[in-house]
């Protein structure tokens, strides 16, 4: 079964689990669907992922700089990449914390995949903590010029600045 068939079939999951409550479905249930979704769809997102190389495992259940270096990126090809040339990780723009609600610190990066004439091409990139391993679960572009005054993660919420993003599934969303 392909990932799509997989993400498919869990969206179905959630959605069959919010209408089997009907009108009687409580926000914070709703909530724990949608929850369950996201979760199933990063997991499977990571285990169909063709990662052509080897992927260390974190030093520790705290992931670090050393596990972020480690990891596999999507490139703008949208193949699984280890930093270089294709895609370079921002010094400082790094944050760490509970993306996805799982109770591990996942991290927030800020990554340049520059493009063939040396123009850079900023995205912001979701690192999930998932079997050990960090991973690049999602991007958002934010252009070729950026400037930061501040990043953090609190609540499940990426802080970049005065904007807020959310991961949702394998997709980052700007609130």
């Amino acid at each position: 079964m392909n990932i799509t068939s997989l993400v498919s079939l869990l969206q179905a999951a959630a959605s069959l689990l919010v209408l089997a409550q009907g009108p009687t479905a409580t926000t914070a249930f709703m909530q724990q669907a949608v929850s369950f979704g996201s979760h199933a769809v990063q997991i499977v997102t990571q285990a169909e992922a063709p990662i052509g190389f080897s992927v260390p495992q974190n030093d520790s259940v705290w992931p670090n700089a050393k596990d972020l270096m480690n990891a596999p990126y999507i490139d703008a090809a949208g193949h699984w990449s280890q930093l270089g040339k294709t895609v370079q990780l921002i010094p400082g723009d790094t944050s760490f914390g509970d993306l996805n609600h799982d109770g591990l610190d996942d991290a927030a990066v800020i990554v340049n995949r520059p493009s063939s004439d040396g123009t850079p091409n900023y995205f912001l990139a979701a690192m999930l903590n998932q079997n050990n391993i960090m991973f690049n679960i999602a991007d958002f572009p934010l252009g070729t010029d950026i400037n930061i005054a501040s990043h953090s993660i609190s609540g499940g919420m990426i802080l970049l600045s005065n904007t807020s993003y959310e991961l949702l599934g394998n997709t980052i969303i700007k609130n």
